[in-house]
């Protein structure tokens, strides 16, 4: 009978440490240096904050590439005079509902270091501070998981040869065991995943609400196919849109490439939301159709085969322990 061997062991405890702390810290300082700007300008203007009205000279609105290289942002270009009589011209970088909010030509708060003015920002701006500074708290936690284990993988003996004291884990286990249990899990992951949009789905057909969605944002990223190790291109459409009540809700979906082509920033498009549930909405356009009903299949089908697997593998061991027996 078959019988697989699984073993894990590592040459050095202390090179194990190492590595895995050294992969922290460089994940921790990717996060630290995409923020350090943001936080350094912010902590600037909060120790030397002077506050100025200035005058909008331009609302600009860069769209998004057709081939997906950039995102929609937004950004306002302004001018203001500060208590010595300089005159700085600036822009900063908003969000979508501020833009819309920001008068053409007029004026806005604007607030300044005093002793540098050319660090400045909006008033209104308050979003991107908060996104830096929980970016900077990421990656110094991220940090502080990764500096222990590099000092703790020096100080560990680095001549800990499996020859001699042997694997520091070992495990024994029928195939088809192994292979029941990969199944039963993925089949279980798919059958959730099913039921839940296949929920959502037939919520959105009795209850749904059909809306008109301002477009604001168009975004689009790299993600790596984990079943073939194979690029994805993942593209993104984010909107606004208004209740009944007179509230507004931001909302977002996943489109595919030939949508996302189709749709231009400040577009109306059609979208349907639960009416005791606003926040959760979609493209009308985005019908998932039968997809629910073939990811359960799926699911239901590797649910199936890995109960299988796991039966073959538990009746083989029984059999096993039988003939020890006798």
């Amino acid at each position: 009978m078959l019988r697989c061997n699984f073993e894990w062991q590592f040459q050095s405890r202390a090179a194990s440490f190492i590595l895995f702390g050294a992969i922290l810290l460089f994940i921790s300082f990717i996060f630290i240096a995409l923020s350090a700007k943001d936080v350094y300008r912010a902590r600037r203007i909060a120790a030397q904050e002077t506050s100025a009205t200035g005058t909008i000279i331009e609302k600009n609105l860069h769209r998004a590439s057709d081939d997906g290289t950039s995102n929609t942002s937004y950004d306002v270009s302004y001018v203001f005079t500060t208590v010595d009589g300089r005159q700085i011209q600036s822009n900063d970088t908003v969000d979508a509902d501020i833009w819309d909010q920001l008068p053409e030509r007029g004026p806005v708060a604007v607030q300044y270091a005093a002793t540098a003015p050319t660090i400045n920002r909006l008033r209104a701006n308050t979003g991107t501070v908060a996104s830096a500074y929980l970016v900077l708290m990421i990656g110094a936690a991220v940090g502080l998981m990764g500096v222990p284990l590099v000092v703790l993988g020096l100080r560990t003996p680095r001549l800990e040869v499996i020859a001699r004291s042997g694997p520091l884990f070992k495990a024994r286990a029928s195939p088809w065991i192994v292979l029941g249990c990969i199944l039963s899990f993925c089949g279980l992951i798919f059958l959730l995943v099913g039921l839940l949009a296949l929920r959502q789905d037939r919520l959105f057909r009795a209850d749904g609400v059909i809306a008109p969605a301002l477009v604001l944002t168009k975004s689009s990223h790299v993600e790596i196919n984990g079943q073939n190790n194979v690029q994805e291109s993942k593209y993104e459409v984010g909107y606004r849109f208004a209740t009944p009540d007179g509230g507004w809700v931001r909302g977002s979906d996943k489109v595919d490439r030939r949508t996302w082509r189709s749709i231009r920033e400040r577009d109306l498009i059609q979208i349907v939301y639960l009416p005791e549930h606003p926040a959760r909405n979609r493209l009308v356009a985005t019908d998932p159709g039968t997809g629910p009903w073939v990811v359960i299949m799926l699911g239901g089908s590797l649910t199936t085969g890995g109960v299988v697997s796991l039966g073959c593998g538990f009746l083989g061991a029984t059999r096993k322990r039988r003939l020890r027996r006798r």
